[in-house]
């Protein structure tokens, strides 16, 4: 989308540091994007945990830039009939806590299939029309998960050090 965005990905210890600039991009005027993404590989296909008993997904994060924000998590593949081009997933906003790890729990009503693909933000919501919430078949094996800056200009420095399902029929970490 430009190119003008940069960004490095490191896990050290366990921990996601993803560090980085989310840039304007001049032909379109608007910031680009940046993501530290999982699962996806020509050679490798990674089997995540089945969390279609779960009511959502908790992230311990620490933001290092005075409250960024346009951090974003998607998992998936999805695409909603009539969706962007590029939008492929469920998206949701990530809000980490700034200067210490932080507990964020996102409920997957707060996901949706059906964003933008030129910002980030959703279109349709979940909790408008649930056929844009995350599907059992997903949840089941999401295939695929990104953590985003993107939307809005700025430095980026986040660190991840777990994801996980919570409220949960069963243990699911």
């Amino acid at each position: 989308m430009g190119g003008q965005s940069t960004s490095q990905v490191k896990v050290t210890g366990g921990v996601l540091n993803f560090t980085g600039y989310c840039a304007i991009v001049p032909s379109l005027r608007a910031p680009g994007f940046i993501t530290a993404v999982t699962g996806k590989s020509f050679w490798h296909r990674e089997t995540f945990v089945d969390v279609s008993s779960c009511s959502g997904i908790q992230i311990t994060a620490k933001d290092f830039t005075a409250g960024y924000k346009g951090y974003r998590i998607s998992f998936g593949t999805a695409k909603p009939p009539g969706g962007k081009f590029f939008a492929q997933g469920y998206k949701a906003n990530l809000s980490p806590v700034v200067g210490a790890f932080g507990l964020m729990s996102i409920p997957f009503s707060n996901f949706t299939d059906f964003w933008d693909d030129a910002t980030g933000d959703p279109i349709h919501t979940c909790t408008e029309n649930p056929s844009y919430c995350p599907d059992s078949n997903t949840l089941s094996n999401m295939k695929t998960m990104s953590i985003w800056a993107e939307g809005v200009e700025g430095k980026v420095h986040l660190e991840v050090s777990s994801i996980a399902g919570y409220g949960c029929n069963s243990n699911v970490m």
